[in-house]
Order: C-alpha cells, then structure tokens, then sequence
C-alpha cells in the first residue's frame, strides 16, 4: 500500500465571471491504510479535489502541482496509465446512486461489466458478483442481479456501488457524498457498506462528506478544507479543532449548537494575499490580512494558522 501525496497541486476554470481557483495550491499526505474523512461546506473544492486524485479534471481546467501514488505523478500520467491506477488503484464510489447507475442496464450486468476487467471467464464473473452481492447484505442476491437499479431503495443502490467499487480489489477508496440526500437510517447503512469495504480488503479510504456524524463514527483521519485549501488536518480535528475556522464550521452545525459564522466565504474567483478566512476570523491580526500561513505542526494536527506559529 501507499500514501496518495499532494503537492502544491492546483486546479482553477477559467469561466465568464473569472478563474474560479477550486483548489488553491494544496499539499497533503493521505495515509494509506487510514480512512480519511474530508469536510468542508458546499463549493469549498472537496469533490474537485477528488476527481483531481482520480486524473479526471476536465481538460478546459488549469491544472499544476503533483498527485503522486507509488511513484506515479497522476496529473501527467499518460490515459493508459490513468486507466490502471483507476482499475486497480483506487476505486471511486460515485455520490448519487440513482444517478450513478445505468438506469436501463440490470444491475447484473453493470457488475459484470466491472468484473471483466479482472479477465475472469463468464462463470467465474457470476459467482464474484453473487459473493459481492452477499458481502454488502443482499440475502438474496440472484434477484438483485435481475433487478433494475430503479427496483432498488436508495440504501440498496449503494451498496451495488460498493460492490462495483471493491470489485477490482483496488487498493484504495473514494468516496464521494455517499449520505448526501438520504435520511437518517439510510445514512446508518452507507455507513455499514463503508465499513464492510474492509472485508474485502480495503483498509485505505478518502470519504468527501459534509456529514460530520459519518465522519465522526468511521474516519481515523479528518482534513478540513476552505476555499480552495485545507486548513487543517489531523486526527483528534472533530474533537480538539485548532483552526478558527474548523471551530467555527463545527459549530455551525445542528448538533454542535448551530451558530452560523459571519460573513461569506470569498468569492470563487478571488485572489487574497493572507488568510482566506482572516475577514471572518474574530482571532486575525494584521499579519493574517497581508501574509498567507504556511502549515504548522501542533499536537500532530497539522495547521494553516499564525495562532500555531
């Protein structure tokens, strides 16, 4: 296994309005072997940044900076190689199940077909697609292969999407909003199918999610982003939050009291010379308005803040 590291990696669309900087030069290490949780509000560039980690950036982007994974730099990689990282490598478990699957194709042949890869022969393709079918709680899996994805409920249909995500046995997992648009009870089952992944031998996942109860139950590893950037990343960040604005992100939410922060994140296609956050942080000073923060360590929790200096 090993560590997907980002590198001053930057991903601006050139738009009418202006450059919308979705992801502002951002250099991170996630750890293979840990599942990484990464929050954020809406349009903060999370899902940006994992279709950046799959080589799946459109190609009217400005894409810079490095992705690398054993070796390979997956934002010049050449398609061939890009084919096998997304085979083999690292799966993708798309947000949207109802959009996500063929609504037209039966859900036997959409496993299939990400079976075949693996170069199995017809016989031995069904038998992995009823033992996936299985391992994600289908007790009758025969009938989910004859199913149509639109037969299925919402919880159902992401655990098909589990099963053809491991399918290929990747070595790791991006999950993109899996509990995004679904109630309470099905966000307890994306959470089982997260956790059946390890089954099957995915230990190493990236979970894109504004779900914080998700986060909480499953991720050893939180990464906080704002603007473009993450600000802070670490293990105890939902329990001990050193950024300002993770403070305050977190307590915006329902069951952490919903106190809403002030003002507005900048505009998309804004260029600031310090923080980000500085206009909306009680905590900034001078030097946040005129200086951009490097990442400091503290209480191996790595943040973008002069408080840690």
């Amino acid at each position: 296994m090993s560590n997907i590291v980002l590198d001053r990696l930057m991903v601006h669309f050139p738009t009418s309005a202006g450059l919308v900087r979705a992801v502002d030069f951002v250099s991170a290490v996630f750890e293979s072997g840990k599942i990484t949780g990464l929050i954020g509000e809406s349009g903060c560039g999370k899902s940006v940044l994992g279709l950046a980690l799959l080589g799946m950036i459109p190609p009217y982007a400005n894409v810079k900076g490095s992705v690398f994974y054993k070796g390979l730099n997956i934002i010049t990689a050449p398609p061939k190689e890009l084919r096998r990282v997304r085979r083999y490598q690292i799966g993708l478990i798309p947000q949207s199940p109802g959009e996500s699957l063929n609504p037209v194709r039966l859900v036997g042949s959409q496993l299939d077909e990400a079976l075949r890869l693996m170069k199995h022969k017809p016989r031995g393709r069904r038998e992995k697609a009823l033992a996936l079918l299985r391992g994600f709680g289908f007790e009758d899996p025969e009938r989910i292969m004859r199913a149509y994805p639109f037969e299925l409920s919402g919880g159902m249909q992401q655990r098909v999407l589990c099963a053809i995500g491991v399918s290929c046995m990747p070595h790791w997992i991006l999950a993109d909003e899996p509990t995004k648009g679904l109630d309470a009870e099905l966000c307890g089952q994306v959470c089982e199918n997260l956790l059946r992944l390890r089954h099957w031998g995915v230990n190493s996942m990236l979970i894109i999610t504004h779900d914080l109860m998700l986060a909480e139950k499953i991720c050893n590893v939180i990464a906080v982003m704002y603007a473009g950037e993450i600000l802070e990343l670490g293990v105890h960040v939902l329990k001990q939050p050193l950024h300002p604005y993770t403070r305050a992100f977190l307590a915006s939410h329902p069951q952490q009291g919903m106190c809403p922060i002030s003002g507005s994140p900048p505009p998309p296609g804004s260029q600031t010379m310090g923080c980000k956050f500085a206009p909306r942080c009680s905590s900034a000073s001078l030097r946040c308005e005129t200086s951009a923060p490097p990442m400091f360590q503290k209480d191996n929790t790595a943040v973008k803040c002069f408080l840690y200096a």
